[in-house]
């Protein structure tokens, strides 16, 4: 007679195939670095000359100059995608639509959860003290334009945080990163520490401590959206989260200037 012995429970945490060893992993951490700001400053940069030589007009438009830089950083981060792919023909930028279940319903709800969380983690001295926050325009086609910019960032933002460096580190430092039932790749972890380091200018321009829940929320969202992407084996559903958060966060700031003056 045999005795079958109960499997072992799966430990809540767990990295598992994780081979690149500490010297590899700097190394491709800091390659991820370079390729990142590789992309986002030279298109920041080409956006803000376009606006500072665009006459007096621009002045009124910020919005629309955040827009224009958001969708530079989409054109060099699918550049970037197609000479990684020559480069690394084994990685995957996620550019395709969903060849399954799209994931963006959920996504626009993680989206409208997220945008909350950041009005309160932002903003939250005004809100407790009734002073309306932020400085956005109100004015109809300012705020649209700042709207625009809002919903489209993760256009820019997901091209290159997901598609390319998620996609180039996969390669790099394989491996997966398991708490609980979710899981994600090691990648998705170091590019979600990027993509808070990205975010630094919040220590430039506001309290410290909106700065700290800045850089916490932007790691979490990180990992969240390296989550929609390898459920929905596409870049649109953390796109649309990344949208729908930003956007929800500076309509909900418009709606309260407005209604508190």
């Amino acid at each position: 007679m045999s005795t079958v012995l109960p499997s072992a429970p799966r430990p809540f945490f767990q990295i598992t195939g994780f081979t690149a060893g500490p010297v590899r992993t700097i190394l491709s951490l800091l390659l991820a670095a370079v390729v990142m700001q590789v992309c986002l400053v030279p298109a920041r940069e080409a956006a803000r000359w376009i606006f500072r030589n665009g006459g007096e007009g621009w002045s009124d438009h910020v919005g629309l100059f955040v827009f224009v830089a958001i969708m530079l950083q989409g054109l060099v981060g699918l550049i970037g995608i197609g000479v990684m792919k020559k480069v690394l023909p084994r990685a995957d930028g996620h550019v395709r639509w969903p060849p399954g279940r799209s994931y963006i319903g959920l996504a626009a709800l993680i989206g409208v959860a997220m945008g909350l969380i950041m009005l309160a983690a932002d903003y939250w001295p005004q809100l407790l003290g009734g002073v309306a926050p932020g400085d956005y325009p109100t004015a109809p086609v300012p705020a649209a334009e700042w709207l625009l910019a809002m919903i489209t960032t993760g256009l820019g933002e997901e091209t290159i945080f997901r598609g390319l460096l998620v996609g180039m580190l996969v390669v790099l430092t394989p491996g997966r990163v398991r708490l609980g039932r979710f899981e994600i790749p090691v990648a998705g972890v170091l590019v979600a520490l990027l993509f808070g380091v990205a975010h630094y200018d919040s220590f430039l321009r506001g309290p410290l401590n909106i700065a700290i829940a800045q850089q916490i929320y932007a790691f979490v969202w990180g990992l969240t959206y390296v989550w929609l992407m390898e459920r929905s084996k596409s870049l649109v559903a953390p796109i649309v989260a990344h949208g729908v958060g930003n956007f929800v966060e500076v309509a909900a700031v418009m709606a309260l200037l407005i209604a508190l003056g």
